[in-house]
Formats: structure tokens, sequence, C-alpha cells
């Protein structure tokens, strides 16, 4: 059994807003695997459900916790002995847009969900799927490089609204993590990450 979380904010204001990307593309992921409608469970602050994705026993959350704070949620969800097998969907600013990259065991980097999670699990070791939402220069030789914004920009950025041009990568962006989370579920993350990173 694998647990699987996607990070985002309840609330109607935050709905497709990039920080909210983990939520999209577990939504995604849910529908192409016929994985129930996740309900709301009062008991782990947090709406759940549970299928098999590649053929893989599944739970899944979301937080109903807000960003910062989404480790309470987690920490109810998976059991203690099980948190080798959690797998966190996230945006990540310091990725362009169009990116998917696999981690494991490393520090928050800077994204209060990932550190709330740390602290109330005070574990590092858990898989993570990051998902780029920086925005990409014109030129296409600097494709790799990325406007990271700064300051009370970083905040308005991240919780803006994503846009048509982004959403026009959206698709591709879900099927990539698609992959990704197939392969960790059957092979494990190092083998996710030999093949993607």
């Amino acid at each position: 059994m694998y647990y699987l979380v996607g990070l985002g904010n309840p609330g109607a204001e935050y709905a497709n807003t990039r920080h909210n990307m983990g939520w999209i593309v577990l939504d995604y992921i849910c529908t192409k695997f016929h994985v129930p409608t996740a309900i709301l469970d009062r008991g782990v602050s947090g709406r759940v459900s549970s299928g098999r994705i590649g053929g893989v026993d599944v739970s899944v959350l979301y937080p109903e916790t807000f960003m910062n704070n989404s480790g309470s949620a987690v920490v109810k969800f998976v059991p203690p002995e099980d948190f080798n097998k959690l797998i966190v969907l996230y945006d990540d600013i310091d990725l362009p847009l169009g990116v998917v990259r696999i981690s494991h065991g490393r520090g928050d980097g800077g994204h209060n969900g990932i550190k709330s999670i740390i602290d109330k699990t005070s574990t590092k070791d858990f898989i993570r799927i990051r998902i780029g939402i920086a925005k990409k220069t014109f030129w296409p030789w600097q494709q790799e490089v990325i406007k990271r914004p700064v300051g009370p920009a970083l905040e308005r950025f991240v919780l803006g609204k994503i846009s048509t041009f982004e959403k026009k990568h959206l698709e591709e962006v879900q099927k990539q993590v698609e992959e990704v989370l197939t392969v960790v579920l059957q092979y494990g993350y190092t083998t996710a990450m030999n093949r993607f990173n």
C-alpha cells in the first residue's frame, strides 16, 4: 500500500492556482485510474479515497488544512511505519513549467507544505513528485532557465490563477506525472529517478 497526497489549499478562491498543482494533477490521476471521488474524513482533516494505480493499492489524501499545515493531515493519514511509502505531489517554483522531477529524502526547498510534512512526521524520507510551475524564458536555448519571483511577488505568483498559456501545457504535465507515478509504484523511486530525472 502506498499513500498518495496532493498538496493544495481548500476554498474556491484557490481553485486553479499554481499552488494547487498537486490537487489538480491528483484529480487527473484519480480520474484516469477510476479511483472513487475523495470524501471528507474529519478524522484526518482531509478528503480521502482508495483504489489501484498501475495495479498497486493506494490510499489518496487531499489535505483540507491549508498548505502551511499539510503535515497535520498527513501524520494522521499515514501510519508511522509507512512514511517511506508516502508519495507527495506538489508545485515547485524552482522547476520550469512542464518539468516533472522525483526526489526522496531532501529538505523542504522553501515549500511550506513540504516543511509542514517534515516537521509533523519528523522524517524527510518520503517520495516527492515535484511539478514545475516557474515561468520559462522566451529563448529556446534557455528553456531550463527559470524566472523565480522573490519577496511578495513570489506569493502573488504561486497563488495566481493558471494562465491560458499554462493550461496548454497542463495535459502534457499530467501525462508525465501519470507515467512517473506508475513507475514509482511498480518499480520504486530509484528506478523512476534514473529513468526520468
